[in-house]
């Protein structure tokens, strides 16, 4: 497992009417997919009693990490460790990098 806290998974599925999640509604409009607007559309997170997962964490809302909040020198390393794993998604890397672990720079690729 990549992460010691959560599952990545990769869901195939045709749209169906009324469809809205983490990834967006799929009505082919991105502009309406922003974190805050799914959120505003369906809430902060799974409810506790749908959870496929035993242990729960609910989501708290509150102020999002961003790279910009990545203190310099970490963020330095985080980058010098995408580039010498030859990452093109240097923001995706970097992000992962710095507040996950440089451990990390190869997973996803």
């Amino acid at each position: 497992m990549r992460w010691s806290n959560h599952i990545n998974l990769r869901i195939t599925m045709s749209p169906r009417p009324g469809q809205d999640g983490h990834c967006g509604n799929f009505d082919t409009n991105p502009v309406d997919d922003t974190t805050d607007q799914i959120r505003a559309r369906i809430g902060m997170g799974v409810p506790q009693h749908m959870s496929l997962f035993r242990a729960y964490q609910p989501s708290v809302p509150g102020k999002r990490e961003t790279l910009n909040d990545c203190p310099p020198p970490k963020r330095a390393k985080a980058e010098q460790a995408c580039r010498a794993a030859g990452r093109t998604d240097m923001d995706a890397c970097t992000f992962d990098a710095c507040f996950a672990g440089t451990q990390y720079v190869n997973e996803g690729m």
